[in-house]
């Protein structure tokens, strides 16, 4: 039995008592593999400590300021662990972000350079003065089946065809991810659809696609765009970005890694 065969059966179930069989069947076309981050799992994930940077690369900045160091993720072995659809499968990536107050939210086109993806041969480097230093954590990945929140436009469409179906899923989602995220667990998370804390990230993925800001969000755009990492508050790592409050990293497949846009989202 492989890492999401169990779950896809209890998804199955749980539909089952609600749903005829072709809402159950066209539930489960939009769940999304993806990789939670918590004390359990198999690939280590390193977050705060010292920070990593390509050999030689200068200190990212952005207006004047330096970026803060969040976290490296090995996607050599990640994809040991798991496939993820869209999501790099060699190389590390180390997350930068402006994450002290007043921090870019992602709404402005000039806020591109308030965060950063680094790659290549990472080595551990110094901080400059004003950086903020988050203490060390190491999470691990565990293989998860994510499942589209209510926002999002495939939820809608689902409803228009099968009318009633929308407000018994937004009660499943809900204990879905009580069951994967219990006990207030913060909801870290690679690739799959994002726990939404407000609205669906298809805007801030046309942003990353290069669109002009200004059009309307295709559908092309949103089945596109790829979470690449969500980071919840955790006061483990003393990361506060609301109550709640969640920071995401998405990709659109035609752009390079570089290319990613950040979206914080809090209330």
């Amino acid at each position: 039995m492989d890492h999401f065969t169990a779950q896809r059966q209890r998804l199955r179930s749980m539909f089952g008592v609600f749903f005829a069989p072709e809402v159950i069947a066209a539930l489960l076309t939009l769940v999304r593999p993806a990789v939670r981050l918590g004390p359990d799992g198999e690939a280590a994930v390193r977050f705060g400590g010292a920070p990593l940077l390509p050999a030689g690369a200068p200190w990212p900045t952005w207006n004047g300021r330096p970026l803060d160091y969040l976290c490296t993720v090995d996607f050599t072995r990640l994809a040991a662990v798991v496939a993820l659809p869209g999501l790099p499968t060699e190389g590390q990536v180390a997350f930068y972000y402006a994450s002290a107050i007043p921090r870019p939210w992602g709404d402005e086109p000039g806020q591109r350079d308030g965060w950063r993806l680094l790659t290549g041969d990472l080595k551990e480097a110094e901080p400059p003065e004003g950086t903020v230093t988050y203490p060390p954590c190491t999470l691990r990945a565990a293989p998860l089946l994510s499942l589209p929140a209510p926002q999002e436009p495939v939820l809608r469409q689902l409803e228009n065809t099968y009318s009633g179906t929308l407000p018994v899923y937004e009660q499943l989602h809900a204990a879905w991810l009580q069951h994967i995220w219990p006990d207030d667990t913060p909801v870290h998370q690679i690739g799959g659809w994002p726990a939404l804390v407000q609205r669906p990230l298809g805007p801030d993925c046309q942003r990353a696609s290069g669109q002009n800001l200004g059009t309307p969000v295709s559908e092309d755009s949103t089945q596109n765009c790829n979470l690449l990492l969500q980071l919840d508050s955790d006061p483990r790592l003393d990361w506060h970005w609301g109550d709640p409050g969640r920071v995401y990293f998405c990709t659109h497949r035609d752009q390079p890694l570089h290319h990613a846009w950040l979206t914080l989202q809090a209330t």
